[in-house]
């Protein structure tokens, strides 16, 4: 009688996913006909061509014999330039290293990430939610995908996706119950971008004081650790003071003029408080201003502040004695991560890309609220390029109002994460997510 109801239990769940599964396929030609489009239109694109003026040069330095961070600066950490070196790799195989050549294959890894990042939210919702739902997970891979067409244009011409794709492979790892592996992940994440670092303080609570698991905790403490080890041991032997200078050259960087503080500058400008210009800093536009100085070190001093703020509740969540949701920790993450980019000095483009792991477990008016914020953040830079360096302030606006919309999701994530994340959850909440009100 058991087998019996285990057979038909199974064809359900099959028959349940193939749809999902064609879903995905209408999704990820979809990225397809976006990078065709972008081949054909990459030229008249007034973005800066980050991948002809950087990363080719850093991959034809490092495939010369060179060694970076000893023999040239890399602004990026490490294993960037293992995102920067496979494009050129794969040049040879069509004759040789040249630079139009060697964008056309960026842009195609970064597409190969991007569907990869697609399907692995997709197996990362299965595991969260364990009954695939047609009705649930199209709608949340949908936005996924409007979201990374929106913001195409960074996507394929930067290695932030790289970094997005290892975050989500550290989410499906750990709710695989391979704890280590997702130290690994974050590890390897952590030295394309630095944030996915902001994650393992978070995990580690869950499993050490909600779970009680402190064999699954050590586990990912180690593989962050020994992986991290691996990564960087070898360049400080190799060129001790190599990582010291990304790390001074990014503490050197002013405000960025897409930051909440420019629009405290700018405004201070307007009304005759602190004039101030435009001007070029560390390749990003920021500011000549007498506020510049002082509004960065509050940056930094709000950023930990605020982590640390988010520290301190996800340890009163992780009580033992509380319920949290099945996507605890990932929406958690986000909110770390959302508040990260909010409260930093510098806000380029191409960081909420790091905010698609995300979108699939967002639920309600977030999803396209933050697909409205993506396309708000390429209208004002590049296409209205010329504008923002003058402080005119249509293209001032739109940022503001994209980084106000950012804010809102950010208020919306951390709402049901005190009402429901530190106490016990509606299981009516639970069950439209698809996820039963068990302890995840």
């Amino acid at each position: 009688m058991q087998f019996g109801r285990t057979q038909a239990i199974r064809p359900r769940l099959k028959r349940s996913a193939w749809p999902i599964q064609l879903h995905l396929a209408i999704f990820i030609a979809a990225f397809g006909l976006v990078l065709v489009l972008f081949a054909l239109g990459n030229a008249a694109l007034p973005a800066a061509d980050d991948v002809k003026k950087s990363y080719f040069e850093y991959a034809r330095r490092t495939l010369n014999g060179e060694i970076p961070y000893r023999d040239f600066l890399v602004e990026y950490p490490p294993l960037s330039v293992v995102f920067f070196i496979v494009p050129g790799l794969v040049c040879y195989l069509f004759g040789g290293l040249e630079q139009t050549l060697y964008a056309r294959i960026f842009h195609v890894e970064a597409f190969i990430l991007e569907a990869a990042t697609l399907w692995l939210s997709f197996r990362l919702l299965c595991k969260v939610y364990p009954t695939p739902k047609t009705e649930i997970f199209v709608p949340r891979l949908m936005w996924f995908t409007l979201g990374a067409g929106a913001i195409s244009l960074y996507m394929l011409q930067r290695f932030d996706i790289g970094a997005t794709f290892l975050v989500t492979l550290a989410f499906y790892w750990f709710y695989a119950k391979k704890p280590g592996w997702a130290g690994v992940a974050l590890a390897l994440g952590a030295a394309t971008k630095l944030y996915p670092a902001i994650i393992l303080p978070l995990a580690l609570l869950y499993l050490w004081r909600y779970r009680r698991d402190q064999k699954a905790a050590l586990r990912c403490l180690a593989g962050f650790s020994a992986t991290a080890a691996l990564l960087i041991l070898p360049l400080f032997i190799l060129s001790p003071g190599g990582l010291l200078a990304v790390l001074k050259y990014h503490s050197e960087r002013g405000i960025q003029i897409e930051t909440i503080y420019a629009s405290i500058i700018v405004l201070g400008h307007y009304l005759g408080l602190a004039p101030a210009t435009s001007a070029i800093d560390h390749t990003s536009i920021g500011f000549n201003s007498a506020w510049n100085q002082n509004l960065s070190s509050f940056s930094a001093l709000l950023t930990v502040i605020g982590l640390g703020l988010i520290i301190g509740l996800a340890w009163r969540a992780t009580r033992p004695d509380h319920h949290l949701r099945a996507d605890w920790l990932i929406q958690v993450s986000a909110l770390a991560i959302l508040w990260f980019i909010l409260a930093n000095k510098v806000f380029s483009p191409q960081y909420v890309i790091w905010l698609l792991s995300f979108v699939p477990f967002w639920k309600g008016f977030k999803q396209p609220l933050f697909v409205l914020a993506l396309i708000l953040s390429f209208v004002a830079f590049p296409l209205m390029n010329d504008e923002l360096f003058r402080l005119d302030w249509q293209p001032m606006a739109v940022l503001a109002v994209r980084n106000g919309l950012l804010f809102i999701i950010m208020l919306h994530i951390i709402s049901p994460l005190l009402k429901s994340g530190f106490a016990r959850p509606a299981p009516e909440n639970l069950l439209v997510a698809g996820v039963n009100p068990s302890r995840d």
